[in-house]
């Protein structure tokens, strides 16, 4: 069983997508992965086959041979008009990172795949808004408000109007910005406007979170409820935007618990989501804060089926998945 496996992932790997960089008149170069690591954390060694990148990625190069003879061609990134590539592990592993709360890791990640895409950051299909916008995440977690204004002034310098995913994460960058300076009431209005407006999932699900964030600051509890739920509802497939969702309703329902609603038992719905977080996202860091947030009773319930999923997830991989 195993060695079919072996032979199936060795089928997987032959079939990969390659990495393309296609030029004018249609001109496709193949080009080695220069984020490519090996089950080591090794750099994978260049493909002779491949162009590559040079050591500043400002140009790509290519040899062939003829006659007995080697040619080295080159060409500049900014000669570069679409990219084909493949989901880049680094940018995956620091979604995770983010939300585990270890942003600083994750900022480390983007930005090895930013510096390589810095020449081609307009190019259709360049990773670079990819890790752009988990590089904003990263920061966002950090409360590092100089980062912020700093990267979201490179972000509006290369906002020509030309990408419509770029210009909707500088609004959601813009939103962050004005949470921290404590103008909710602009947030909400500002991002009322921007839910009716757009249409990408991944941008609706974050305009909801910064919305209800601000709706609880301001104590609009029962509004804040009806924001977050919107998340899971409609954009339930934006898996990593979930935590802070079931989290927010949860404090939402704690906000509207009162004597006047004592027969809804608000308090114990907010403590089912916070379970809810604990046991579906238990390595989040908001299933940290919704422990802290259970009655403690409750509390330590929570911990041990959190264990008890961490060490399903665990025991497979450590006895080789049979």
């Amino acid at each position: 069983m195993r060695h079919a496996l072996a032979l199936c992932l060795v089928g997987l790997a032959a079939a990969a997508p390659a990495q393309v960089l296609v030029f004018r008149n249609n001109e496709r170069w193949e080009v080695n992965n220069p984020l490519a690591l090996d089950d080591k954390g090794k750099p994978v060694p260049p493909d002779a086959k491949r162009a590559k990148f040079n050591a500043t990625f400002d140009k790509v190069e290519r040899v062939s041979r003829a006659g007995g003879a080697e040619f080295t061609a080159s060409k500049r990134l900014e000669e570069v008009v679409g990219i084909e590539w493949p989901a880049i592990a680094q940018l995956r592993t620091a979604k995770e990172e983010i939300s585990r709360g270890n942003a600083t890791r994750a900022l480390e990640l983007a930005e090895s795949v930013l510096r390589v895409f810095d020449k081609a950051k307009k190019v259709p299909g360049s990773p670079w808004i990819a890790a752009a916008i988990v590089k904003l995440d990263a920061i966002d977690r950090l409360d590092n408000d100089a980062a912020l204004a700093a990267f979201l002034s490179a972000l509006e310098t290369v906002d020509d109007g030309s990408n419509a995913e770029l210009r909707q994460k500088v609004q959601v960058a813009k939103l962050i910005q004005k949470a921290r300076r404590g103008d909710h009431a602009g947030v909400i209005a500002d991002a009322d406007g921007l839910i009716a407006s757009l249409d990408s999932a991944d941008t609706l699900a974050r305009l909801h979170i910064l919305k209800g964030a601000s709706l609880l600051v301001l104590r609009r509890y029962e509004e804040a409820m009806n924001t977050y739920l919107r998340v899971p509802v409609f954009y339930g497939s934006q898996q990593e935007h979930l935590p802070k969702a079931l989290l927010g309703a949860a404090k939402a329902f704690r906000g509207m618990d009162s004597p006047a609603l004592k027969s809804q038992r608000l308090g114990e719905v907010a403590n089912r989501y916070l379970r809810e977080l604990v046991a579906t996202y238990p390595v989040s860091a908001e299933a940290e804060e919704a422990k802290a947030l259970l009655p403690k009773e409750e509390r330590e319930a929570a911990i041990q089926e959190q264990t008890a999923i961490k060490d399903a997830v665990v025991a497979p991989a450590e006895t080789g998945g049979e």
